[in-house]
């Protein structure tokens, strides 16, 4: 069953003292929700964050609803956390849009395997 779903990222940055979490839909997709987590893949893998300018160290998990990247900063070892969620589009006032993102091509079928030779 084709659903809509969107793929969103929530960034959250430490500082000394505080941190504050941000979100953003990385795009729309309309499909099954095994081809919009392989897209939500994709992208967490490809995703590169404003900060840090300068990283030293960038880890990938599959968590139990998407995937969360943590990229570790040269400077004073700051740490920034980008989860990626596979949400579904429950309601949309209509107000705005986002991206659609396509559907991957669908795979060549394989080539006809040719007819048993027979003993001449």
């Amino acid at each position: 069953m084709n659903t809509t779903w969107h793929l969103l990222v929530e960034r959250h940055e430490t500082a000394p003292g505080a941190g504050f979490w941000s979100s953003q839909v990385l795009g729309q997709y309309v499909g099954t929700r095994e081809q919009a987590m392989a897209l939500l893949e994709e992208r967490a893998r490809n995703y590169v964050p404003e900060h840090p300018r300068d990283p030293q160290r960038t880890q990938l998990y599959r968590v139990t609803d998407g995937f969360m990247k943590i990229v570790e900063g040269v400077r004073h070892r700051r740490r920034w956390t980008c989860r990626f969620v596979l949400a579904e589009l429950l309601h949309d006032d209509g107000v705005g849009g986002f991206p659609r993102i396509a559907p991957p091509p669908p795979s060549a079928p394989p080539p006809p395997s040719a007819p048993p030779s027979t003993p001449s």
